[in-house]
């Protein structure tokens, strides 16, 4: 089938036109910003990923420091409304079914007298032995 010239041309407008527009685009001028005031005279961005007020850094820590802080996380978490506060002694179900999960994996470990429970002065040995 042989397409006469007006179809050629009714196929081919869209394309010419688009190219048009594109070219008249590009030949103009760039256009002013107006400059940006920040309100209470702040600086940059201020959002989620970008804060205005940025906490300060905290250094890593290490060694008996990054050890100190582990053992008073370990206090805290165990020694205050849980199973073991008061120096009570619990079992490897009261454990897991206190969502004490480190305790419950390590249990047989930690019950070094094998008595089938263990008090925080247990856990803190094991925790000093394996540090």
């Amino acid at each position: 089938m042989i397409m006469s010239p007006i179809d050629i041309l009714r196929r081919a407008l869209p394309l010419i036109v688009l190219g048009a527009v594109i070219g008249s685009a590009h030949a103009l001028p760039p256009q002013q910003v107006a400059p940006v005031t920040l309100p209470n005279g702040g600086h940059g961005v201020d959002g989620p990923f970008f804060p205005r007020n940025r906490a300060a850094a905290v250094a890593p820590t290490t060694g008996t420091t990054l050890q100190q802080q582990a053992q008073q996380r370990t206090e805290a978490r165990l020694g205050a409304n849980s199973a073991l506060s008061n120096g009570s002694a619990i079992t490897k179900a009261q454990a897991q079914s206190d969502g004490l999960g480190y305790i419950a994996k390590h249990f047989d470990e930690i019950d070094t007298a094998h008595s089938g429970r263990v008090t925080l002065n247990d856990v803190r040995q094991y925790l000093q032995q394996h540090q």
